[in-house]
């Protein structure tokens, strides 16, 4: 049996490879149209800022230590230096891109004359803003950036109730591919908090969040408390609304693998508010008397779900989409082999991350599981070509799908991807300059 070990720097690495990947790819997809290759930089850049991210919660990992519950760093120890600072300016700049995403897939709903530019001066100025902010009131509002999520989230719950309706009612089976997609960005971006959703109905997470703010030094703000309660509100009515439409189009037509996703993922969060208001006490003790720990089975079932949801799965779910909707050309041989890395890169570091997890808490020799993993390495090598056969059979963009839902005679104009990556490069060296600034002339710190 051996120690669990946080899976931040795995992210880290999966996340990085996948989206920088992901811009080569792009850069060779010629043929793609304008509205693919702008969700593709921006999934691509998302994927980049979380993956630096994780690198920076590592590299404070590594250095100060992380607690056993929840995988919290102490923000007594952390705070005020350059992996802490750089780290909650990227995660903002993520959560910039994450909100604008809706517009722009799977439908570009702002005007095509002018919506890249929105997309870059937007994030642009709201990069800028939340560093500002965030530096000069020393992170002490550092979820503000959560309430951007609202537009894009009523974004996406209407384009799944729209077209999962119009699906079952016309009996409209292409459809389902715009339902899916909804339904899985909004996996990919409230998914963490859909496995907290009994938790948040019981009104237990709050709970939670005040035992987390003693344990890591957190002095919450009144937008701190509203950032992180509104996310998981978000992130609960998601799951809700996503599994009584499975259901409904369950009984209707029948399963499918995003219901089945979808119902596992209810299952989870079920599961885990009744674990919630099992340790309740534990959690009331660190406000009351003194902190006790969580059981280890809890601590288990937390790195199971939730963190792995958003750590491993997450970027996966990326990939799904970028495969299965064409926003890259799967299509080219020169392309067709960096996907074929990546799919089985990807699935290689899930499988043995999943495996020492399980090592964690089963007495499993280590010859064993090297052994499990040998077999793991030899099924996806010799199923490579079907593993990505699979994944990108059927793949055609929304355009192609639903061509009636796009705006007759648009005429797009050439997307400009150097300028829109020196964009986004530019904010990358700009959030790592002033971490860096701030940092060495004190002006952060605890």
């Amino acid at each position: 049996m051996v120690e669990i070990q946080s899976m931040v720097p795995i992210a880290a690495v999966v996340d990085l490879v996948l989206g920088i990947a992901t811009l080569s790819i792009l850069g060779r997809s010629k043929t793609e149209s304008a509205s693919s290759r702008i969700a593709g930089c921006m999934l691509g850049w998302i994927l980049i800022f979380l993956g630096l991210s994780y690198v920076m919660t590592a590299v404070l990992e590594f250095r100060y230590g992380v607690q056993s519950e929840f995988s919290s760093l102490d923000l007594n120890k952390v705070s005020g230096t350059f992996a802490f600072t750089a780290k909650s300016l990227l995660l903002s700049a993520a959560i910039v891109l994450m909100a604008l995403l809706p517009f722009f897939f799977p439908f570009r709903i702002i005007n095509k004359g002018w919506d890249v530019w929105f997309l870059i001066g937007f994030a642009c100025a709201g990069t800028v803003f939340f560093t500002t902010f965030h530096l000069l009131t020393d992170f002490n509002h550092i979820n503000l950036e959560n309430f951007l999520h609202i537009p894009g989230y009523l974004v996406l719950v209407a384009m799944y109730l729209r077209f999962i309706t119009t699906e079952v009612r016309d009996q409209d089976f292409r459809l389902r591919k715009i339902s899916v997609v909804a339904g899985l960005l909004l996996i990919g971006i409230h998914g963490e908090t859909m496995t907290y959703w009994l938790s948040q109905v019981l009104t237990i997470n709050d709970y939670f969040f005040q035992r987390q703010t003693i344990v890591t030094g957190l002095n919450p703000s009144f937008a701190t408390w509203g950032g992180v309660n509104m996310r998981l509100t978000l992130g609960t009515g998601a799951i809700l609304i996503l599994c009584v439409g499975e259901a409904w189009r369950s009984f209707k037509i029948g399963i499918s693998p995003f219901g089945v996703l979808t119902f596992v993922i209810f299952i989870i969060g079920f599961i885990a508010g009744i674990a919630d208001y099992a340790v309740l006490d534990i959690v009331r003790s660190c406000y009351e008397t003194s902190c006790q720990d969580f059981p280890a089975a809890y601590s288990i079932w937390y790195d199971f779900t939730s963190e792995a949801l958003i750590y491993l799965y997450t970027p996966i779910l990326f990939m799904f989409i970028l495969l299965h909707y064409d926003i890259v050309d799967t299509k080219r041989d020169e392309n067709r082999w960096l996907i074929r890395i990546i799919v089985i890169l990807m699935l290689l570091i899930v499988s043995s991350t999943i495996l020492e997890l399980i090592q964690s808490f089963l007495p499993i020799p280590d010859m064993i599981s090297s052994a499990a993993l040998a077999i793991v390495v030899g099924i996806f090598i010799g199923w490579e070509e079907k593993i990505v056969s699979s994944l990108i059979e059927g793949s055609t963009s929304i355009q192609k799908i639903v061509p009636d839902f796009i705006e007759a005679g648009s005429d797009e104009k050439e997307f400009d991807f150097k300028a829109f990556n020196l964009t986004f490069g530019c904010i990358t060296a700009f959030i790592f300059v002033v971490a860096i600034l701030f940092t060495g002339l004190g002006v952060m710190g605890a």
